[in-house]
């Protein structure tokens, strides 16, 4: 390899080594934000420090911190998953039906249900991205459409009403351990083993490499097909705990449950630091961003906030998140190409 070339790869790793390190300052900033947000509702509002509240906001980050971890999976591959929210729904609603009818079945096994639902789920997507060649937001486009529809024609218009549960289901995401809610430690366990999976084993290690620089992952002899199905198929069985927990504590599962779970799971993770290019940030940083979105969101239901404005926020929060990402790329690689023409 001649000099210019190697001066160019070089760039390349300083780049993305340059961008992972802001944002990883990113998600440092993301805990002063949370703080000053926290600040800002306690000062307007006379509830927001309760316990009760508190409990609350960590219940609903809880959920959404799975979902904006399985929605930074895919994001770490230079994709993403619009349909996040479809396979929640799906898994909940055929969870919740399952049990309903069955309601002597073990905890243990009916957990197994929504996770291979949320595979087979996410499986599908990974093979129309990865092996189909779709586009990634036409493929889960289709099928947010495909299995929004599935769990209509499922449910013939039916809810499972939370009577019809078992009743370990419905006070398990009520309990706590040492004063913490149990599903806010459950979603920080699953979270940290994704981190730990991405971080120190090699398969998780491939889904940084092959969103970093596809080209060079070609080059290292990595499958790139095999690394998107699997970072997709991982995002299926992360939305299927979602959906599992998410039944669980609102009881009444309906067709439409967790609707719009898609833009609140690319927004936490946008706004945790994850990039939208790929290869960049972590599963920490995006559930870090869903208890910024949830605090947002109780903090301006304190104040009767009309749900218009919380959803422009919310909208506003995405496009600031993914301008400053784009903006700090840019910003690197200009730097770098100033510094290798010198």
């Amino acid at each position: 390899m001649s000099a210019p070339d190697d001066a160019a790869v070089g760039n390349r790793k300083g780049s993305r080594r340059a961008i992972a390190f802001v944002l990883r300052l990113r998600e440092a900033g993301v805990l002063v934000f949370l703080a000053a947000l926290g600040t800002l509702f306690a000062v307007l509002t006379n509830t927001f420090l309760t316990t009760q509240n508190l409990t609350t906001v960590a219940s609903s980050a809880a959920i959404l911190a799975i979902a904006a971890c399985a929605q930074a999976v895919v994001l770490l591959t230079r994709n993403l998953d619009v349909s996040v929210g479809a396979m929640m729904g799906f898994a909940a609603y055929l969870t919740a039906d399952f049990a309903a009818r069955h309601p002597a079945i073990a905890p243990w096994q009916l957990v197994l249900i929504p996770l291979a639902i949320g595979a087979a789920l996410g499986a599908i997507n990974g093979l129309l991205v990865a092996y189909g060649k779709v586009p990634a937001l036409i493929a889960t486009l289709g099928t947010m459409s495909l299995y929004r529809g599935l769990t209509y024609v499922y449910a013939h218009g039916q809810e499972v009403t939370s009577s019809r549960l078992p009743p370990w289901m419905l006070t398990s995401v009520d309990a706590r351990i040492a004063g913490v809610p149990l599903l806010a430690a459950a979603a920080t366990a699953i979270v940290v083993i994704v981190w730990a999976f991405l971080q120190y084993f090699p398969w998780g290690r491939r889904i940084y490499a092959v969103g970093s620089n596809p080209l060079a992952a070609f080059y290292f002899g990595l499958r790139a097909e095999r690394v998107v199905l699997m970072a997709y198929t991982l995002c299926g069985v992360l939305c299927g705990a979602a959906g599992l927990l998410y039944a669980a504590r609102v009881g009444t599962v309906t067709v439409v449950l967790a609707s719009g779970w898609e833009m609140s799971s690319l927004a936490a993770a946008v706004i945790g630091g994850v990039s939208v290019s790929g290869g960049a940030g972590s599963v920490i940083g995006a559930a870090l961003g869903a208890v910024v979105l949830a605090t947002i969101d109780n903090g301006l239901v304190l104040l009767a906030v009309p749900e218009f404005w919380r959803m422009f926020i919310q909208g506003v929060a995405i496009v600031a998140a993914v301008a400053a990402d784009a903006a700090i790329a840019s910003g690197i690689r200009a730097s770098l190409r100033t510094r290798g023409a010198k």
